[in-house]
């Protein structure tokens, strides 16, 4: 639960805090999630470890824990003395039943778990190889531990909705009420004293409550924090981000959000984009970077490596500037692999247009992405490339996905774990097997590295093969990062103890205080 790093004062307890947000999908999010899920949910639900910002893990629910020789065993200890909400015990045996459901339910997220199981106070993980990101995806609010009573005692549809009495973590807050469509409130939880070890404080938490209203539009969030209606406000678009400054009971909040940036999957199982001539000519062909500074208002950076600079475990710096926007050998490249300009000035070859289908799924997007592909759209027709930019609904996606009818994916991916890189590259990791090789990128050396680095806990040893795999993806162009997105957040200058999560989402409301 690592600190945003603003100034604070001694906090105080009281009050209650007003977010406008997004709504969960589901209250039981092994059944339903999202990134907007966990966000809301974070604070209902403790995990085994916590992870801070720069990548090291840290003891919560577990106290301490143990790794075998060849990595292949985990041992946790479970500390004593924590009940859920509904009063049950989050014992050894608790944690392995929510362990196994992640298992059955969600294959663990792709973890090669073997088996687990509990003795006394102790809950074992084996694996059937070595799998380094297990400590991340167990800090992740995803695999927040439940209340095997309430599992088994409400069906799906009732836990998804959730309620007081229904939804039982054993986190800093429970909830109080929650009304489809409108509100969840959080009251706090006077007997919490587990906190994780990198927290700001120990005890009970110091809001007494915290009310999430769900508002879809962005201006409306905006407007709400700005007259006062409510404390914080997420999502905040780039075009609002002047007249929050200019606000002076608000404060604009923000972090760069780790993973991978936004950018262009390029796909090379058919043509064009099999030809590196052509993919490289896209790279050069458009000024990236001065779209970025323009379309982003300062709330982006220029993004020139497959992670953001936010993963402290892997992001290669050298890779800054390592290219440039430059149309003439743009152009003389798409002539070196035939393709010649047409009557109407888009290029043509074997009696084909050059144009290229790209698609994003309609959540994967926002005002400024659109935008900016506008911007792109007009500089790849200066070097004879027609690029058509269809955002379309996720089911629409998939089955185009699945159908292999697009040359483009553009989006982003967040997390801090920089194995983001095998679900995205590695030769078998395509969507029809539930990862995101758009690119269908198979590359002996790239995989090799990216094996590496799920292969080892070594922080160095995984570093370097990190950055191995991200000058592999920049020297073969198998992907055009373009920004390096930042969550964006505004506040009432009075809201204190904010902190950001390793996906770059506001944290939980553990340690924010209200100042009076």
């Amino acid at each position: 639960m690592p600190s945003a790093g603003f100034a604070q004062d001694k906090p105080q307890s009281g009050g209650t805090l007003r977010v406008v947000t997004y709504e969960p999908l589901c209250l039981d999010q092994i059944e339903g999630t999202s990134r907007n899920t966990q966000t809301a949910l974070q604070s209902i639900y403790d995990r085994l470890v916590s992870e801070s910002l720069d990548g090291r893990f840290h003891p919560w629910i577990a106290s301490q824990w143990t790794i075998s020789d060849d990595q292949l065993t985990y041992a946790f200890t479970i500390r004593d003395g924590v009940k859920f909400h509904d009063g049950t015990p989050l014992d050894a045996e608790a944690v392995r039943f929510n362990l196994q459901r992640w298992l059955d339910v969600k294959k663990a997220g792709g973890a090669p778990i073997e088996s687990i199981s509990a003795s006394g106070n102790i809950v074992t993980v084996k694996l059937r190889k070595a799998y380094s990101p297990l400590l991340h995806d167990l800090s992740e609010p995803a695999v927040g531990l439940i209340s095997p009573a309430s599992i088994q005692k409400y069906s799906k549809e009732e836990r998804c909705a959730g309620g007081p009495g229904i939804t039982a973590g054993s986190g800093p807050f429970k909830v109080l009420s929650r009304t489809p469509g409108r509100d969840l409130v959080f009251e706090r939880n006077d007997d919490y004293n587990w906190g994780p070890k990198d927290a700001a404080h120990e005890g009970k938490a110091y809001l007494d409550k915290v009310e999430l209203r769900f508002l879809k539009e962005d201006s409306v969030r905006v407007g709400a924090v700005e007259s006062n209606q409510a404390d914080i406000a997420t999502g905040v678009p780039a075009i609002s981000v002047e007249d929050i400054k200019a606000k002076p009971h608000l404060k604009l909040l923000q972090a760069q959000q780790p993973g991978i940036p936004w950018s262009f999957w390029l796909n090379q199982s058919k043509a064009p984009l099999d030809d590196v001539k052509v993919r490289e000519a896209l790279r050069l062909g458009a000024d990236y970077a001065g779209l970025v500074e323009a379309v982003f208002l300062g709330t982006a950076t220029p993004a020139y490596a497959a992670l953001t600079p936010a993963v402290a475990t892997g992001y290669d710096a050298s890779l800054e500037k390592s290219w440039k926007f430059d149309a003439k050998k743009a152009q003389a490249l798409l002539d070196e692999a035939g393709w010649k300009v047409g009557s109407d000035g888009i290029r043509v070859k074997d009696g084909k247009r050059l144009t290229l289908r790209g698609i994003s799924a309609a959540p994967w997007t926002n005002q400024q992405r659109d935008l900016y592909a506008q911007g792109l759209k007009a500089a790849f027709a200066a070097i004879g490339v027609d690029y058509v930019r269809d955002v379309v609904d996720f089911g629409t996606a998939d089955a185009r996905f699945k159908a292999n009818d697009y040359d483009i994916v553009d989006t982003s991916q967040a997390a801090s774990e920089p194995n983001l890189l095998y679900g995205a590259f590695y030769s078998t990791e395509t969507w029809d097997k539930g990862n995101t090789n758009w690119g269908f990128v198979k590359d002996k050396d790239l995989d090799s590295a990216l094996a590496a680095g799920l292969a080892t806990t070594d922080r160095e040893k995984r570093i370097a093969a990190y950055k191995a795999a991200q000058k592999i993806i920049a020297e073969k162009v198998y992907l055009i990062p373009i920004a390096n997105p930042t969550v964006l957040l505004a506040a009432n200058k009075k809201v204190q103890g904010v902190t950001f999560g390793t996906s770059g989402q506001i944290g939980s409301y553990y340690d924010v205080w209200l100042a009076k």
